[in-house]
């Protein structure tokens, strides 16, 4: 079955496409073809760090009633695995996808999901802050019943989740068998060097612009991850 995840996290700056692209990192380097779509025209994160590496990342302004036209198409002929990476307010994209689909200012994904057979994956990126829980539980309410959640804490400060353990969004997702699974924090200057020079977690590996203990760090957090994504079943 097709695989459909949308990277979520509504509020800009969470970690949405850092998840992004470890997720298609993983995917790739595991052999496992999927199609990347960057949903971001302002700050094109994931295409930038796959478009160096030969694999046609879309770019598409899923903000726009075309745009949106435009990511129907490319669920819909994918012949594997869609990764699509939301931009900040990517609630106001759900929102659009969730309605009847008759109008012309989005479609039903979940009409789509059955008319192709496909499942669709949100994958939920959360730090320590309020805001992405108000938008997490939005989201529950509105997407199909049939969705699949995964929850990335993503750890880039040194204080526990206590907002996100103590809400009833937590019972929620564990009642709907949701993962939660953690982004450990990269190196930043590790970062800093893939970002400007165009790298991913795979090209970084073998690149001459990283120092070996760099590549150290690249490969443990392809490891991490990894391991994460068995964890959520989304790699054997």
């Amino acid at each position: 079955m097709k695989r459909i995840f949308f990277i979520h996290g509504d509020k800009g700056g969470v970690g949405k496409t850092e998840v992004a692209k470890r997720m298609a990192a993983v995917m790739l380097q595991a052999g496992h073809p999927v199609t990347l779509v960057d949903g971001d025209d302002k700050n094109a994160g994931l295409h930038a760090a796959f478009e160096h590496s030969g694999l046609d990342v879309q770019r598409i302004k899923v903000m726009t009633p075309a745009g949106r036209d435009a990511l129907f198409d490319v669920i819909a002929e994918s012949p594997g695995d869609v990764l699509i990476d939301l931009p900040a307010r990517g609630s106001d994209v759900t929102e659009r996808l969730t309605q009847d689909g008759a109008s012309e200012d989005g479609f039903s994904l979940e009409l789509l999901l059955a008319e192709i057979d496909a499942e669709l994956t949100i994958v939920f990126v959360i730090d320590q802050t309020r805001p992405p829980l108000v938008a997490l539980k939005d989201e529950l309410a509105a997407l199909p019943d049939a969705t699949r959640w995964i929850i990335v804490r993503n750890w880039r400060e040194e204080r526990d989740f206590t907002l996100f353990d103590k809400t009833r969004v937590k019972a929620d997702l564990e009642a709907r068998g949701a993962a939660i699974i953690d982004l450990v924090r990269l190196d930043p200057g590790v970062n800093d060097i893939l970002e400007n020079a165009g790298l991913n977690l795979i090209s970084a590996q073998t690149s001459d612009r990283l120092s070996m203990l760099q590549k150290m760090r690249v490969k443990a957090a392809v490891r991490s991850w990894s391991e994460q994504m068995k964890i959520a079943g989304l790699l054997e």
